[in-house]
This record gives structure tokens, C-alpha cells and sequence, in this order.
């Protein structure tokens, strides 16, 4: 990941209010609309805007950018708790898919850990559909990459 300046945390909650041109996300992850609206070591949330770059033929959001951005988040929780000179690759990922969500809807994603090990961490991340009903429950597990020579 690439060190964007400063984020401050919020004294009283530890979560950073995320000014667009500071934010940890992947370049991949503002080109699909994600919108990174606060990060901490223990939650991240964010909001995308589903349009029709998102849809399946049935019109809803497709379960690939449901994943694409339950992956970005994972991903960039996981990174938020690396040591400096580790990276992280996504090992694995399960989505459930539990409702639709309609062409124009607001969805916002919360990240989660459930566990933060020295090899691995596992994040949950829950996409919301703008009536606050879950649409899908991601979990995902992160490995921890090492510099080479470091050991």
C-alpha cells in the first residue's frame, strides 16, 4: 500500500474521517465509486452508489461488485493493521447472498474483524441496502505478507 499522508483518528472513537484524496483505498476500488466514509483498525465503512456499471441482466447489483467490494474492504482493513513492511493478499473469500439490491440504491458496506492473528486476519463485512436490510455477508481471510528479507 502506498503511505497517502496522514489520516488523524477521531479522539473518541479511534475511526478517521477519510478526506477523498488520503484515502487507503486502491486505485481500482474509486474508479468502481466506492466511497471509503470512515476507517479504524476495528471498522471501516463505506458507500457506493449502484448504477447501472454494477448491474447483472436482472437489473440488481451484481454479486461480483457486491464482491469486488466486500474484497476492496477486507483488504484495506487488513492493510490497516499491517506492521510497517508487510502487505496483505486476500486467501479466501464466501459471500451470501441474502436480497436483491435495486439499480439507483445507496448500499453501505461495514468491515469488521473477527480475527487479526501474525499470519492471517479474517474480516466480515455486511453490504446494507439503503432500507438498512442486509444484502449479503461476506467473510473473508487475509494473509500476511512478510518482506523476504526479513524472514
Amino acid at each position: 500500500m502506498t503511505d497517502t499522508g496522514p489520516i488523524g483518528p477521531d479522539e473518541e472513537t479511534d475511526a478517521m474521517d477519510v478526506p477523498q484524496d488520503q484515502s487507503p483505498l486502491p486505485p481500482f476500488a474509486v474508479g468502481f465509486g466506492i466511497v471509503l466514509e470512515s476507517a479504524s483498525k476495528d471498522l471501516l465503512i463505506a458507500h457506493l452508489e449502484v448504477g447501472a456499471q454494477h448491474a447483472n441482466r436482472n437489473n440488481v447489483m451484481h454479486g461480483g461488485a457486491i464482491l469486488a467490494l466486500a474484497d476492496v474492504l477486507g483488504g484495506t482493513a487488513a492493510s490497516l493493521n499491517l506492521r510497517p513492511g508487510e502487505g496483505t493478499t486476500t486467501l479466501e473469500s464466501k459471500t451470501n447472498f441474502l436480497r436483491p439490491v435495486p439499480l439507483g440504491q445507496i448500499v453501505t458496506a461495514r468491515t469488521e474483524p473477527l480475527h487479526r492473528g501474525r499470519k492471517t486476519q479474517v474480516w466480515k463485512t455486511t453490504v446494507l441496502r439503503a432500507d438498512g436490510k442486509a444484502a449479503a455477508i461476506t467473510t473473508q481471510t487475509q494473509l500476511t505478507l512478510r518482506n523476504s528479507t526479513e524472514g
